[in-house]
Order: C-alpha cells, then sequence, then structure tokens
C-alpha cells in the first residue's frame, strides 16, 4: 500500500491532488491514500470562512468546496488543525464523511483503511 502525507493543505486539494497524480505517472507508481496531517481547512463556503480563526491572508476559498460536491481522486483521510472551520467540523465530531472520498477523522480516535489501523489528535 502506498500512502501520501501532506501536512498543512490549507484548502488547496487541486494542487496536492495534481502533484500526486504526477508522482503516479513519473514513478509509475500508484497511491492508494492521502492522509492530511492538519490545516486541511474543509471550508465549504463563504459561511465557513468567517467562522475561520486565523490571519486574513489564510481566508480563501482554495478548493476543498469543488470535493465536497464531486468526488476526491485519492481516498483522503484528515485531521484537524487550526485553519479549520470549527462549526462544520464540529458536526462530525466522532469522525465522518467531509465530502465523498474525504473523512474526518474526528477530534481523537482511530480509524481503519484495510488492514491499516490509523490514529490521531486533532488540532482544533
Amino acid at each position: 500500500m502506498k500512502i501520501a502525507v501532506e501536512g498543512c493543505m490549507h484548502g488547496e486539494l487541486d494542487k496536492v491532488y495534481s502533484t500526486l497524480q504526477y508522482i503516479e505517472r513519473t514513478q509509475k507508481i500508484k497511491i492508494d491514500l492521502l492522509l492530511c496531517c492538519g490545516d486541511f481547512q474543509a471550508d465549504t463556503n463563504e459561511h465557513d470562512m468567517k467562522r475561520l480563526t486565523v490571519p486574513l491572508k489564510h481566508r480563501k476559498m482554495n478548493s476543498f468546496w469543488k470535493y465536497y460536491s464531486g468526488i476526491a481522486p485519492y481516498p483522503t483521510i484528515f485531521i484537524g488543525g487550526n485553519h479549520e472551520a470549527s462549526n462544520y467540523l464540529w458536526e462530525l465530531y466522532n469522525g465522518g464523511w467531509a465530502a465523498p472520498n474525504t473523512y474526518f477523522k474526528g477530534f481523537a480516535g482511530v480509524v481503519k483503511f484495510g488492514n491499516l489501523s490509523i490514529g490521531g489528535l486533532s488540532g482544533i
């Protein structure tokens, strides 16, 4: 199993997913899972953006909203960081699907992906 690990995406899913696709093409491998270790920035709309407690330079919609109403090209599991729309993720306190193919691990806990157990603590 090939797992990509990313930190501090800040909602730039388009950039990360295109980089993973580039790696797959050039290295001739298949990436099975993307783990994001905080600052995922799952903003679904302008209301979520207003709930971010971040400097103004980080208040951009970026590209998560596309995958919220679409589907991510890779199974994606993320934990929260300090750049999150906590109002939205609070609804998924114990973990859950933040978008199709995109799973929020929750504020603390363990999830299974195939035979792999993935544990973590959120920064929210």
